[in-house]
């Protein structure tokens, strides 16, 4: 009797487990109240009137009427305007994220007519350097890298155009809407046209596929990966537009805001026919001349090839004999046996010997000789030097398209892809509309998201532009404007320049979404042209959240870098192209993942020129970051980074100091002193300063500056007299120079990389 309820037990389990795995277990939204919508940051933003102010001396525009306000009312005054040598540096270093030439600092200071510094706005403004520095924030924000990430984190061959993209979206001052509706839609914008007259817009919503990749070997559950695939791409939506945690929303309803599973999975529908893709936009031209070069460099790898080879095999086959000299006699017998006539079992000994008498390349350099050894590693060198010359892939874009026909959606309970409840279809999050929608395109989704209803996106970036200028946001999380994220400092400040962005006024003559608009109101406020180092503000606002000081903020990693290279005169200002790939420390080399020989993993742009590119042009490898870019705090591309942390430890002044760049460059400066200046050291240490922090030494800073080099040069000399190397070549030095003193300077040159004052913004 028991046996006979227990078979009709099983059934009726099986038949429950098929139908909620085919979506037929319900989930239900929960309700949303009244207090869920009228939370401030999901409340369209409205213009608000300009507060009355009872002293309007320190006002240059809006801005500061909205900073002034509450340091009025907090009995507090803003602090006086820079001195000019301050501001030409800040908003230099903070539009272009490279110092100012002396040349640029000497016809500021020279122009005493009552717009001097609005046309130093404006002439960075057009910069093509703007581009690079505020592409490197937005790159951070989308996860940006030219690898995938994980255990392989293989090389991504296109990705680079959408940094290019992003640069010269920037750089041209794309409408901010416009910028987002190609990025979320920008395949079903081109449909239809031939795909190289709209390269742009097939390349900038190659956004949804920066993020990390699952690409690796062994036995991958598909719908596991295509699950990863679809959470990175409305996760970077959720951070990069809307300023959400909506990836808390994946598993559960979120605990915080109202944000519902369901709410997250109707914003996955828009991408659940979404297949990846790299489009084709070359032309037949394009790829026959590459081919060519290709082949011509195959022709130049095959006798090397062949030669490694020959090495190889006296080895390989050595020890492959010895290997399978040693099966088990089982092996040896089934191995015996015609293949047409063994058992399964038989068959399955054969399958495994394999694995047993595999030779692997550790092997084979075990056992070579010395002689052979040397000939092989030499023959490996050329061969990687000429691989190194081939050319990168034809034209294309890592990109995204929607697929014939698109699968439906289910919320997942727990976010399995395996555990299916209701099916759901495109909407738009419930706090934040009206719910009547019915939308089913992503270009449907690019329009809700670039309304002026839209409660989040203007605000969301109008905070990402007032952080990087000021060291915090109004909203001090700009990844969160939910219930757990900070509140406003200002809530009036930022609704301004949100309904100023997308609508402004008429006296500030600004262009609807225009960006570049938005930083000019910014950086002409007399707010952000206060001093960094008055204190009377300290007691009442310690933290300065009321602005009645300008923020002093150390640069990033790659601003430093390129503030070296940029002072030491070796800056090439090439804009956009393939990444360049400098060479690595042999320990940071050793973390390249690989299952084959560990050689030539990374070949070296051969053009040494191309080594001192902008940051924002080197490789960005997700596994193998640069040592001093991780020392100043990188971000490490696995999630959107909203703002960079600043750290402070040891290793930071062990890499500015020591560091090969650091090192390099201070040797390419004193060159370079040594050839404009000739041997008058006072000129060359006024030449140093000007063109490190702006401005003449100090006289104080003069004395320590001779008593040092004195110093250093008779080390040197003592070297020099012992025929002991002093890491720099005599012939590279002008006619006359001092190899001792030149050498000195190059590490005064080091010293100065390392002050408070080059590393800082002012």
């Amino acid at each position: 009797m028991q046996r006979w309820k227990l078979s009709l037990t099983l059934p009726c389990m099986l038949a429950l487990l098929v139908a909620q795995s085919n979506g037929q277990e319900k989930y239900t939204d929960p309700e949303l109240t009244h207090k869920d919508r009228q939370y401030w940051s999901f409340k369209s933003p409205v213009r608000p009137k300009l507060p009355p102010l009872g002293d309007k001396t320190a006002v240059e525009n809006p801005i500061d009427a909205f900073i002034l306000a509450p340091l009025q009312k907090a009995g507090l005054k803003p602090s006086p305007q820079a001195d000019k040598l301050t501001l030409i540096r800040r908003v230099t270093l903070d539009l272009t994220g490279l110092p100012p030439t002396p040349a640029d600092v000497d016809a500021f200071l020279k122009d005493n007519s009552p717009n001097a510094y609005e046309k130093v706005v404006d002439r960075l403004l057009a910069s093509p350097h703007f581009g690079e520095r505020w592409a490197q924030h937005w790159l951070d924000v989308v996860r940006y890298a030219d690898s995938n990430g994980y255990e392989a984190d293989s090389e991504r061959s296109h990705a680079w155009r959408y940094r290019d993209y992003v640069i010269k979206s920037f750089n041209d001052d794309k409408p901010y809407d416009r910028f987002i509706t190609e990025q979320i839609a920008g395949d079903e914008m081109a449909a239809g046209k031939e795909p190289r007259s709209v390269a742009d817009l097939w390349v900038a919503v190659g956004m949804h596929r920066c993020g990390p990749i699952h690409k690796v070997g062994g036995n991958l559950d598909a719908a596991v990966i295509r699950q990863e695939q679809l959470t990175e791409m409305v996760n970077g939506i959720g951070a990069a537009f809307l300023g959400l945690t909506v990836g808390c929303a994946r598993c559960h309803d979120h605990k915080f805001d109202p944000f519902s599973q369901g709410d997250y999975f109707r914003l996955q529908a828009f991408f659940s026919g979404v297949e990846t893709t790299e489009l084709d936009l070359s032309t037949a031209q394009d790829e026959k001349s590459r081919q060519k070069v290709v082949n011509e460099l195959n022709a130049k790898m095959t006798p090397i090839k062949a030669e490694i080879t020959a090495i190889d095999a006296p080895y390989r086959n050595k020890i492959g004999k010895a290997k399978r000299d040693a099966l088990e006699p089982k092996y040896k017998e089934a191995l015996a046996i015609p293949a047409e006539k063994r058992t399964p079992e038989q068959t399955k000994l054969v399958n495994e010997t394999g694995v047993l008498t595999k030779v692997t390349w550790e092997e084979v350099l075990m056992a070579l000789t010395t002689s052979d050894g040397e000939k092989r590693a030499a023959l490996r060198s050329q061969l990687h030097e000429i691989e190194a010359q081939i050319p990168p892939p034809s034209a294309g874009a890592w990109t995204i398209k929607n697929g014939e026909k698109a699968p439906d959606t289910f919320v997942l309970k727990r976010g399995d892809p395996k555990r299916k409840l209701s099916a759901v279809k495109q909407g738009f999050p419930r706090v934040m509309s009206e719910g009547s929608e019915q939308p089913k395109t992503r270009l449907e989704l690019a329009k809700w998201l670039t309304s002026p209803a839209n409660p989040l996106t203007a605000r969301v970036i109008v905070n990402r532009l007032w952080h990087y200028h000021f060291g915090r946001g109004l909203v001090a999380t700009p990844n969160d404007f939910g219930l757990r994220g900070d509140l406003p400092t200002n809530p009036e400040l930022l609704d301004y320049l949100a309904c100023e962005l997308m609508n402004p006024t008429r006296e500030t003559k600004g262009q609807p979404w225009s960006l570049k608009h938005i930083h000019r109101l910014i950086v002409l406020s007399a707010t952000y042209r206060q001093e960094t180092t008055t204190t009377q503000g300290a007691k009442v606002d310690p933290d300065n959240t009321l602005l009645w000081r300008m923020n002093r903020h150390r640069l990033e990693a790659e601003a430093i870098r390129d503030s070296v290279l940029a002072t030491a005169g070796t800056l090439n200002r090439q804009v956009g192209g393939t990444p360049v790939k400098v060479p690595l420390e042999p320990e940071v080399y050793d973390l390249i993942f690989t299952e084959a020989e560990p050689d030539g993993l990374w070949p070296v742009t051969p053009e040494v020129a191309q080594h001192t590119r902008r940051s924002i042009y080197l490789f960005n490898k997700r596994n193998v970051r640069l040592p001093m870019f991780e020392a100043f705090d990188q971000p490490d591309t696995l999630n959107s980074c909203a703002y960079r942390p600043v750290s402070t430890y040891a290793p930071q002044a062990l890499i500015l100091m020591n560091g090969p760049l650091a090192r390099e460059q201070g040797k390419a400066l004193a060159v370079l002193l040594a050839k404009e200046c000739g041997n008058d050291t006072e000129k060359q240490l006024d030449n140093l300063y000007r063109r490190a922090v702006g401005r003449s030494p100090r006289s104080e800073e003069m004395k320590l500056a001779k008593e040092f080099l004195e110093a250093q040069v008779d080390s040197v000399r003592d070297r020099l007299r012992a025929r002991l190397p002093v890491g720099l070549d005599p012939k590279i030095l002008p006619p006359n120079a001092d190899l001792a003193n030149v050498r000195a300077m190059a590490d005064l040159c080091v010293v100065i990389f390392n002050t408070h004052e080059f590393v800082y913004i002012p």
